[in-house]
């Protein structure tokens, strides 16, 4: 069953290649909008290959090659510029990675980066990114502190205050908070709820607890026995935790397998 939300972006017959390692195999799949879509499945079906498609990151990698089309409102991808690509579309990564810089100057840098040089604005941005981040009461009378000395949580807090700083439409979440303790885990969930008011999310977890809390559609991905990874089942969360269409699925929900 696919959403029946307005999609953000749309992936169709997409293979993605390291070499001739077939990573990705024909994925079609379409992301609605201000949903958050969380990516599940056993390690190594590419979840994290797929996901970093969606803003090409992949393609710092030497060798790598793909087919099929990836789409954001009917534009492709590969045609848009990457740096535009990037700031409409954020990266969190798994473990937080905070500048060495200043919580302001990382709030500050993507803004920077896209030639915002007054001090005013930069301000507002600042303050209102830590905001949405739900972190400025935490660190507004300390926003010349390094960043580095942030817990574990309010860096990851502060590197998607960073993403939010450039006003993307599209927010990726790799394992955001696999890296955190169970407190400051929640934390991030609830924001993660709280930004899907305005912005398109795609995480990725391997915590299925997770994807059930955070998560209005999941996407299930497996692999063929090459370990080509392929997506098995895609619908709304409750369905596919409850009432999945396919044995595979009910298999690695339940702990079966995976």
């Amino acid at each position: 069953m696919e959403p029946k939300n307005r999609s953000k972006i749309q992936i169709k017959k997409y293979s993605f290649y390291y070499g001739d390692f077939e990573a990705l195999r024909n994925i079609n799949i379409d992301i609605p909008e201000n949903q958050v879509t969380a990516i599940i499945g056993p390690s190594g079906c590419g979840k994290s290959t797929f996901l970093r498609s969606i803003n090409r990151m992949n393609e710092l990698i030497p060798d790598v090659h793909t087919k099929g089309e990836l789409f954001m409102e009917d534009m492709s991808l590969f045609d848009m510029d990457v740096v535009n690509l990037r700031k409409r579309v954020g990266m969190v990564f798994q473990r937080p990675n905070p500048f060495p810089k200043t919580i302001y100057d990382n709030v500050a840098y993507g803004p920077r980066a896209h030639g915002i040089r007054d001090r005013g604005i930069l301000d507002e941005i600042v303050e209102q990114s830590l905001r949405s981040a739900v972190l400025w009461n935490e660190v507004k009378d300390h926003l010349q502190k390094s960043g580095l000395a942030l817990s574990g949580g309010q860096q990851q807090r502060l590197c998607i205050a960073r993403a939010l700083a450039v006003e993307p439409e599209v927010i990726l979440m790799d394992e955001p908070a696999s890296a955190l303790d169970p407190i400051a885990t929640l934390r991030i969930e609830e924001l993660i709820r709280e930004l899907a008011v305005n912005y398109t999310i795609v995480i990725v977890t391997h915590n299925m607890h997770q994807a059930g809390r955070v998560s209005d559609h999941t996407a299930f991905f497996s692999m063929h026995k090459d370990r080509a990874g392929y997506l098995v089942e895609f619908g709304p969360t409750r369905q596919i935790f409850t009432r999945p269409e396919k044995q595979l699925t009910e298999d690695y929900v339940t702990g079966r397998f995976g």
